[in-house]
């Protein structure tokens, strides 16, 4: 286990750093330190002007420039580069996490050759196609004007929404594009708040119908109400059916067969109940193409989740610091499993390392960006104030993550 949480934020940070290293150095700056981890040293080395070192605690990394957070006369510092080789470097970070997340997709799709596209199925019943007015063959677009990524899009954007009148931009077997309004109403259904991947529990979340019952992540489904079944999306649909009444869940838990009674909370959600079309035996280019679509939906997702959490409307958002994502990393059995979260891990890293508080990488591009705006840099004394505060900010908001993260541990 702790080789795999090494390789896990081995491989993040190191690509991180790699990308303001790298681009620093093609800008022609002088980089003073390359270090993996914070804290005392394990091991350095030194080349004629960098410092490379693995450090003990492993919640991050740094890339040190001249100039960065002092004043130089060195031509090769920070501070005397022009504004947009400095961006470039800022940047770089969440550049190579991105990278790095669409590496991961297209790896994946290579080996799994199957792709769920935004195209009707003909699996679909024949009753939700009239009732939506939708037909075999029709590409999904634009749902009320927002375009539509991937399946899992359509679905975010049909539940997340406020009303029942949708509006679908559909694209023909011809390529004609036509609008449809589609009514899409609420229904009474179960629910459990249990993440499942596969048949095994990937997470239960905090203060749900699932966690009273006991449910906990890595219990694997082998049962309900006494039958059993080869496919998740049939148990699936008995939760959700049996709104507000008990069911009798079997899991696998460790060399463990328990029985949970459960009583999935009743809510009111919107189903779409359509099959979409599953691509296989894709070729490169295709893999490529869907692999960057992938990395695009979770990078709205991401930057989604942010504006909610910021917005104070984050009804199902929830923060996770090292403990709770090492928790997660822990319990991955497949190489695939285990390279999704990574990959959606790196882009979430990168998306908060964005963000303008003092101390990240955007809060140091917005102070970039000031001094191009005012022609002349804000005073390094003024900046490492903001940037003191910045950090002490960071640190209270890891501290009380990682309690939180704890307290769902042991609770």
């Amino acid at each position: 286990m702790q080789l795999k949480l090494l390789c896990f934020y081995g491989v993040l940070i190191t690509i991180h750093e790699f990308g303001h290293f790298i681009v620093a150095k093609l800008c022609n700056m002088k980089v003073l330190k390359f270090s993996i981890g914070f804290g005392p040293r394990i091991i350095h080395k030194s080349s004629k002007e960098t410092e490379y070192s693995l450090r003990l605690l492993p919640l991050g990394g740094f890339v040190q420039l001249e100039g960065e957070d002092e004043d130089s006369k060195d031509e090769r510092a920070f501070s005397n580069k022009p504004i947009w080789q400095r961006i470039l470097v800022l940047i770089a970070g969440v550049t190579m996490n991105i990278a790095l997340a669409i590496f991961i997709y297209l790896c994946i799709y290579m080996n799994l050759n199957d792709y769920t596209t935004t195209k009707i199925d003909a699996k679909s019943s024949s009753e939700s196609l009239e009732t939506y007015g939708l037909n075999v063959g029709d590409e999904i677009y634009k749902i009320n004007g927002e375009k539509v990524i991937n399946a899992s899009d359509v679905l975010r954007i049909i539940t997340k929404a406020k009303d029942d009148n949708f509006s679908f931009e559909l694209v023909k077997a011809n390529n004609e594009h036509i609008t449809r309004t589609i009514k899409i109403e609420g229904t009474e259904t179960g629910f459990l708040g249990v993440a499942f991947s596969d048949f095994k529990v990937a997470e239960v979340a905090n203060n749900s119908a699932g966690q009273e019952a006991g449910f906990k992540p890595g219990d694997i489904l082998t049962g309900i109400n006494g039958n059993e079944y080869s496919d998740i999306q049939d148990y699936l649909k008995i939760i959700k059916s049996n709104p507000g009444k008990s069911v009798v869940v079997n899991v696998k838990r460790g060399e463990d067969i328990v029985s949970i009674n459960a009583t999935p909370k009743s809510v009111i959600r919107r189903e779409f109940n359509v099959e979409f079309i599953r691509m296989k035996d894709l070729d490169f280019f295709h893999n490529l193409v869907y692999a960057w679509k992938e990395t695009k939906y979770y990078l709205k997702a991401n930057v989604l989740g942010i504006m909610e959490l910021i917005s104070g409307k984050a009804e199902d958002v929830e923060l996770q610091g090292i403990v709770g994502v090492s928790q997660i990393v822990s319990q991955t059995e497949s190489f695939i499993e285990f390279f999704y979260f990574m990959s959606a891990i790196s882009l979430s890293l990168g998306i908060m390392n964005l963000l303008p508080i003092p101390g990240l990488d955007g809060g140091k591009l917005i102070f970039v960006i000031i001094e191009g705006v005012r022609g002349k840099p804000v005073s390094k004394e003024t900046e490492g104030k903001i940037t003191l505060i910045g950090f002490a900010i960071l640190i209270f908001l890891m501290i009380w993550i990682t309690v939180s993260d704890i307290s769902k541990i042991i609770r």
